[in-house]
């Protein structure tokens, strides 16, 4: 089968010191192949995020100068609007409040997630906070300290899986910006290390980085002895298997192993997370996931590839195509023009 057509494939590439990108690069994707139609400077973008209702796009920048950028969509892909320092360095992903008020981003080298008030034009106007998490795992390598890896919305709670501190913590934000604890955190067993999750129906899914598992749980509880997991690979051939993104479609969830490198779909069936199928990732160190209706879209960071997978067998492991572009280390695909 031939690549879908997308209007754009935005690429977010890791720059020196963290790899060889140069920021953002946009493709235009037609079933013959991709072409890439822009590119925006910008220091090792981790992560983007579309607004869901307007043209506008939020990233957030990895490293010891870490900052969060805003930028206008348009028909050559995204234009920079400003950014603004973010006190918390190592940033590695972001969200928008729940109100859309705020974006916050999730600060894996320093602890703590921040906030950032939006203006009505979608620009930035700077940080409104810091909140700082403690404690420790016992990984002595990886849990000296917390590592906040991801922010997710759940209602008016945001979801926060700390690598560190193998927990889940519950965060809110108030009218002003100001972080704060929102309820009791979500308990996983000691060195699973969780690092991406997703929501479906009534279950907390998680991947977990230094277990390389599966682990799952109700929503609204707080863990403990209600989770259960399993193997997030099926290899045998590799001696440690980091499991990263995880994306939900309905009651299918993939998630994308490094090491392996491979995506393993799961079925999630009356409460319990079933491992259906596991194929190549077509490349080497899958960092990012995207699943369209189509295809699974893949960001290869090692060796310079995006895949698209194709979904209608994705037991064959069908690769429809492979773009070559340095260290992709996030993607936004926009299949229909930029004010969808």
């Amino acid at each position: 089968m031939p690549l879908p057509h997308l209007s754009q494939l935005i690429v977010g590439g890791y720059t020196p010191t963290l790899g060889d990108g140069s920021g953002l690069v946009t493709f235009r994707v037609a079933p013959d192949g991709a072409s890439p139609i822009g590119t925006v400077e910008i220091d090792s973008p981790s992560y983007l995020i579309k607004h869901p209702d307007l043209p506008l796009l939020y990233g957030v920048s990895e490293g010891t100068n870490s900052m969060v950028a805003a930028f206008r969509l348009t028909e050559r892909g995204p234009e920079l609007i400003n950014s603004v320092p973010n006190s918390g360095p190592g940033a590695c992903h972001l969200c928008l409040s729940p109100d859309r008020r705020f974006v916050i981003t999730a600060n894996y080298g320093s602890s703590s997630v921040s906030a950032f008030g939006l203006a009505d034009d979608g620009s930035l106007t700077g940080q409104t906070d810091l909140l700082e998490f403690t404690g420790t795992g016992p990984d002595a390598s990886r849990q000296s300290e917390p590592h906040p890896h991801q922010v997710v919305v759940d209602g008016e709670v945001i979801l926060v899986p700390d690598l560190g501190t193998d927990r889940v913590h519950r965060i809110g934000i108030d009218g002003d910006g100001k972080l704060g604890r929102a309820g009791d955190p979500v308990l996983l067993p000691p060195g699973t290390g969780p690092r991406h999750l997703v929501l479906v129906d009534d279950q907390l899914v998680v991947a977990c980085e230094l277990s390389a598992e599966v682990w799952w749980a109700p929503r609204t509880g707080t863990g403990g002895d209600t989770g259960q997991r399993v193997p997030a690979s099926g290899s045998s051939t590799q001696e440690r298997i980091y499991p990263s993104a995880i994306v939900a479609d309905g009651s299918s969830i993939f998630v994308a192993n490094r090491g392996s490198d491979t995506i393993a779909a799961f079925q999630l069936t009356d409460g319990t997370v079933r491992p259906a199928v596991e194929v190549s990732c077509g490349g080497a160190w899958p960092r990012d996931l995207i699943a369209t209706d189509s295809h699974l879209w893949v960001a290869n960071q090692n060796d310079g590839t995006v895949v698209a997978i194709g979904r209608d067998d994705l037991a064959a492991g069908r690769i429809d195509g492979t773009i070559e572009t340095p260290s992709p280390s996030c993607l936004i695909p926009l299949t229909e023009g930029v004010d969808a």
